[in-house]
């Protein structure tokens, strides 16, 4: 009886949390993607694991770990009779890949923030979006499928199962025959001792989301609320952030080592008692995981989304999960 081969690939920072959640539900032989796999959170010890384009150097820059896992996935799906994906979506360029080879197995969706927790449509009708994700496969000498529905694939190719912290509350869970719960728990106990206190802000590109004079005004606003919650301000910018920024002249920003590592990571190792953001899905996840940290989303009463066809606000979404939603003052 052969070894069963599956592949796992990630590429947030995120990423790294359900993955390695992911990896203790896998047997056999395991092939990692993730382009920082370097990162000391990743355990390397497991065994039969092995790491595609030798993501987890440091020396090799970023698109020769995304062109030479790629030419590595092939041979892989070439060799073996059954190769199992396990991806968050298939909108990246090698998960792309991976997911819509022809000669690839079960397809395994694993929770990629608040995504899979609303009706959340792939973008690529869009010319930009089309446009920009060929040209960041072509890089990689990659082939690209377009696809619809749901940004998570689950409208494009039958789904074997899923990974999520809450499988009751996933949107399209009739695609899935088979649903298992992870937890962030493990790999982020508190690693301080004493009483909390401060806040940590997380910041985004909100810009995206809400009209650029909205967004400016509740850039200005979430910095007088976070302010005003007293403390010590740690400051942990987007790894997409983009030129604007919510980075008060009194907050502290993060050292590199810690700018590095997911924020669910963050929290427990700074022992703040505050995680504040705009939007970001880190919130649920540090909410679901560390009780003892207050989290507030400043926007997620102006963010529309559908559930299931059905439309509400983030704020909905937030609640159901332990976020305290925010309306800031004028």
């Amino acid at each position: 009886m052969s070894v069963p081969t599956s592949i796992v690939i990630g590429f947030t920072p995120f990423h790294l949390l359900p993955m390695r959640e992911v990896l203790k539900e896998i047997e056999g032989n395991v092939y990692l993607f993730h382009p920082i796999a370097d990162n000391p959170s990743v355990d390397k010890t497991r065994n039969g694991l092995a790491f595609l384009g030798a993501c987890d150097s440091t020396r090799r820059i970023r698109i020769m770990k995304y062109f030479s896992a790629g030419r590595a996935i092939h041979r892989l799906m070439l060799r073996n009779s059954k190769v199992d994906i396990y991806i968050p979506h298939p909108f990246n360029p090698l998960s792309n890949y991976a997911f819509f080879h022809p000669r690839s197995s079960a397809r395994y969706i694993y929770q990629d923030g608040i995504l899979n927790y609303h009706d959340a449509p792939s973008p690529l009708a869009a010319f930009r979006w089309r446009t920009r994700q060929m040209l960041r496969s072509a890089a990689a000498a990659l082939p690209y499928k377009f696809y619809a529905g749901h940004l998570s694939g689950i409208d494009s190719r039958p789904i074997a199962g899923g990974f999520f912290t809450h499988p009751t509350l996933i949107v399209g869970a009739a695609k899935f025959p088979l649903l298992r719960r992870i937890s962030f728990e493990a790999g982020t106990r508190r690693e301080i001792s004493g009483p909390r206190g401060g806040t940590l802000f997380l910041d985004q590109p909100i810009e995206r989301i809400l009209d650029r004079n909205l967004a400016a005004d509740v850039r200005r606003r979430t910095i007088h609320y976070v302010n005003s919650l007293g403390g010590q301000v740690l400051y942990k910018p987007h790894y997409a952030q983009g030129r604007s920024m919510s980075n008060d002249p009194t907050w502290t920003r993060l050292p590199g080592e810690l700018d590095a590592l997911p924020a669910e990571w963050v929290v427990r190792k700074l022992g703040v008692s505050n995680a504040v953001s705009f939007t970001s899905s880190a919130l649920a996840n540090i909410a679901m995981s560390d009780s003892a940290v207050t989290c507030h989303a400043t926007a997620a009463d102006m963010t529309r989304i559908f559930v299931n066809g059905r439309a509400t606000t983030l704020s909905e979404l937030f609640l159901s999960l332990g976020v305290q939603v925010t309306h800031l003052p004028r």
